[in-house]
């Protein structure tokens, strides 16, 4: 039935039983709640159908929680959000800081040239090994070989780059002449490796700007006749033998491409040759001569350097 047919047409004219059992209607004590409500209170749905909520008297700001179905909400304030959100691990920042001791090491590593550059060790190629299983087999009357004789291979190998000569000098009784033009280009037998009417003490030089490691030279015309070259370095002081030396050339007797090998000195140093400055040179010198038939003569030169 309408409200309105009831001659109610304002919500201040209802008036409510709260006497009456409304429990059948979803409601129940509801005067008891509505006489013990105080400022603040809340009513909420509970197990007995309403229920009355109290104002919380705690500190800070409050805040209502539901605690999920068949709990009572719960006030609480601002102390209890953080223990709530941290479970319960502080309810209040108020602790002493205890800074802990750093503990400090050092690795001391040996530094190399350039500075700033830590040294590295020199990695060795391990000597390779070869297993041999042989098995003994029978195959129409034919026994297969019991031995087979596998040679142990070597592995050796060595970082090197090939530059042009620095300088490269004749020197025929004193008279020195700059040909590093020459041993720097592939026009054939341009360079006077020995004079045509040699001596002792004659002497062809080859340098380059810093310190190297083996000389290639490609010979055009291969000298016939008999003398003795020796190869030799400044060493500030004096004119020395090279240590090692392995002459490919063959005092100047073999055509082609050639090495003159030798050990890097440890006291090696510059000098000026035929006007060019500041070189570190060694020198084929003969040291005796008898005869010559054909002058040896070089096509081009070059300088290795061991990296």
């Amino acid at each position: 039935m309408s409200l309105l047919t009831k001659g109610i047409g304002k919500l201040s004219q209802l008036e409510i039983d709260t006497d009456k059992d409304w429990q059948a209607k979803g409601i129940a004590n509801l005067k008891a709640v509505a006489q013990a409500m105080a400022h603040g209170d809340i009513v909420f749905r509970g197990a007995s159908i309403l229920e009355r909520l109290t104002a919380d008297a705690g500190k800070g700001y409050n805040f209502l929680r539901s605690r999920g179905p068949g709990l009572s909400p719960v006030w609480q304030d601002i102390e209890d959000l953080i223990q709530y959100m941290t479970a319960a691990l502080n309810r209040a920042i108020a602790f002493d800081l205890v800074i802990p001791t750093l503990a400090i090491s050092q690795v001391t590593q040996q530094a190399s040239s350039p500075p700033g550059r830590l040294s590295t060790k020199t990695l060795g190629v391990p000597a390779p090994t070869v297993g041999l299983a042989i098995a003994t087999d029978v195959w129409g009357g034919v026994a297969s070989l019991e031995a087979l004789d596998v040679p142990s291979p070597s592995i050796s190998g060595e970082l090197a780059v090939r530059y042009p000569v620095g300088g490269a000098v004749a020197d025929d009784g004193g008279v020195q002449t700059n040909e590093t033009a020459a041993a720097n280009n592939a026009t054939a037998n341009d360079m006077t490796l020995l004079p045509a009417a040699p001596a002792v003490n004659d002497a062809y030089y080859f340098g380059y700007a810093t310190l190297w490691d083996w000389l290639q030279l490609n010979i055009g015309t291969a000298g016939a006749g008999v003398w003795t070259i020796v190869w030799e370095y400044w060493n500030g002081s004096i004119w020395t033998g090279l240590p090692d030396i392995s002459d490919g050339t063959s005092h100047f007797g073999n055509a082609g491409v050639r090495e003159v090998k030798f050990t890097r000195p440890g006291d090696w140093a510059t000098t000026d040759i035929g006007g060019i400055v500041g070189l570190y040179w060694i020198r084929a010198r003969i040291s005796a001569y008898t005869s010559i038939a054909t002058q040896p003569l070089g096509t081009q030169a070059w300088i290795w350097v061991k990296q």
